[in-house]
């Protein structure tokens, strides 16, 4: 039992008349339920971590995500450029 432990298990003891049986009883029910608190903290946080794995695949979706970005961005620039140049055209030659 840790200081803690010891500290409830006095303080149950001492204020409640409880035999030294029912004290560890429920001193070692406190204890379990903190330890399963703990153990579902820890695998609440596990679950967000990422593996490398993870990781590259992220990174081949954004160089995905990335060249098709640039491949459309340069069908809108030349498709700006044709309209500029045949509106230029249109009005020049008029």
């Amino acid at each position: 039992m840790r200081t803690n432990t010891l500290e409830v298990f006095a303080i149950l003891k001492r204020l409640s008349g409880m035999d030294e049986a029912s004290a560890e009883k429920v001193v070692k029910y406190m204890e379990d339920a903190n330890e399963a608190e703990i153990v579902r903290a820890v695998e609440r946080r596990i679950e967000h971590l990422a593996t490398k794995e993870d990781l590259a695949n992220l990174r081949a979706e954004m160089k995905s995500d990335f060249s098709s970005t640039i491949k459309w961005m340069f069908i809108f620039w030349v498709t700006q450029l044709a309209a500029m140049f045949g509106f230029l055209f249109y009005f020049l030659h008029k």
